[in-house]
């Protein structure tokens, strides 16, 4: 039941994710008083990294950020007990044994070792990082929205998003920038534990 709800929420949000990530497009694609070469980067960075019109809509409409981000980080929160039902479902209807294998690893000597209070602040911090990045962004204007765009877009993508994140606050918000160093090292030391194992 828990899975077939999750299923189901994840189609309502891909088809609304799929909708949001279409306008994003068009609405580069149409930004007026911006020249073609910058225009076609946004757009290339959008069909290329789809997950970047989450952030792309922070600078230009926030309810559809918010729409777009407000699920992705409850499915977060509710990321330990899912991937619990997914590896029990797995394991009942002998799929991807190896998936089990590595993912009750995972499960036991990551989310299960780590107690859960310490555990979602370190799979949250990126996110945490490039919002607070974002949100400052947003407010930021010593910069154009194009500009600001621009950065929104950089901090959409996978691994260079966090850094180019880092590399904003660390000449707007220095605080941040040394939590986000700090976090490297912590993830660097968990995963290094988890490798062990395997």
């Amino acid at each position: 039941m828990t899975l077939t709800l999750f299923f189901l929420a994840l189609v309502l949000y891909s088809v609304l994710f799929s909708v949001l990530w279409g306008w994003s497009i068009i609405h580069a694609f149409l930004t007026p008083k911006e020249p073609w070469t910058r225009r076609g980067l946004w757009m290339t960075a959008l069909v290329v990294n789809p997950m970047a019109a989450t952030w792309y809509w922070y600078i230009w409409k926030r309810w559809a950020f918010w729409t777009l981000f407000l699920p992705a980080l409850v499915f977060m929160l509710f990321l330990p007990a899912t991937l619990d039902a997914a590896l029990h479902t797995l394991e009942i209807r002998s799929l991807a044994n190896r998936f089990v294998e590595i993912g009750t690893l995972f499960s036991q000597n990551v989310v299960d070792a780590i107690p859960l209070y310490a555990l979602l602040p370190i799979v949250a911090f990126p996110i945490i990082l490039r919002l607070a990045a974002l949100m400052h962004l947003g407010r930021n204007t010593t910069l154009s929205a194009a500009d600001r765009n621009d950065y929104a877009i950089t901090f959409a993508l996978p691994f260079v998003g966090l850094g180019g994140a880092i590399a904003y606050c660390l000449k707007w918000q220095r605080v941040w920038a040394a939590l986000g160093l700090a976090w490297f090292l912590i993830v660097t030391a968990t995963a290094w534990s988890f490798v062990r194992f395997l």
